[in-house]
């Protein structure tokens, strides 16, 4: 059998697949194996690359990508990020209060703790919603991925909304998924450094506010003391 008749176009024979044709007979077991695999092997050479074969290594790349941003994502330890969260959030509460009568002067250098642990709190205080509208996204945008990867190298004629899938919807889709799957990588990364930015500070600040609180109880406390003295009449 002609390999040219199982193939569209011409087809280019490789002489050593010419010489096995010619010493090996094709009557027997061994002679239609052997031509079987040379049947596939010559029809594998000389199968065209697909049309669109850029944007589908286009799309199959972006998928690695986002996978593996996500992947950074969930190696972040969860509990303890989290726990940094409530102890910045709760410190700083407690802070403010100490301070909230105005009763109590503090200095520069003791005012920067105070901003260390304010800073904390704003770079974690929402981890745990985007952590989630993270993970939600990355589905979506790998099946989406996925979804027209597959419709492209299958050559699909139609959309699921019916839209014909030719070549500038192929370039438009693609387009708008890189778009997307881009601003959800730098999402994702963007939440990872704000993470370790935050847990960072609140490992550096835990000492010194431990001592700041202590100092302003004491003070808030000399003040009441103060307060009272001056507001108790002097004996007759």
């Amino acid at each position: 059998m002609a390999l040219n008749g199982l193939t569209e176009g011409p087809c280019y024979l490789h002489p050593m697949n010419e010489a096995m044709f010619t010493r090996h007979p094709s009557s027997g077991a061994l002679g239609s194996i052997s031509c079987f695999f040379l049947i596939v092997l010559g029809l594998s050479s000389c199968q065209s690359p697909h049309p669109h074969q850029a944007a589908i290594d286009e799309l199959q790349e972006l998928q690695r990508s986002v996978s593996t941003a996500f992947a950074q994502l969930q190696e972040l330890p969860t509990d303890s990020v989290l726990q940094c969260a409530r102890w910045s959030s709760e410190n700083l509460q407690e802070l403010e209060l100490l301070l909230s009568g105005g009763h109590i002067v503090i200095t520069k250098a003791e005012g920067s703790i105070i901003s260390e642990v304010s800073r904390a709190r704003r770079l974690l205080k929402d981890h745990e919603s985007r952590r989630n509208r993270l993970t939600q996204n990355t589905e979506r945008t790998r099946l989406q991925l996925q979804l027209l990867a597959d419709a492209i190298a299958q050559n699909a004629h139609i959309d699921g909304a019916g839209t014909p899938i030719d070549s500038g919807y192929i370039a438009t889709q693609v387009l708008t998924e890189a778009r997307i799957a881009r601003e959800l990588i730098e999402a994702i990364n963007e939440t990872i450094d704000l993470a370790r930015r935050g847990v960072a500070l609140v490992e550096e600040a835990r000492a010194d506010n431990d001592s700041l609180q202590t100092i302003l109880r004491a003070r808030l406390a000399q003040h009441i003391l103060d307060s009272t003295d001056d507001s108790t009449p002097e004996d007759s």
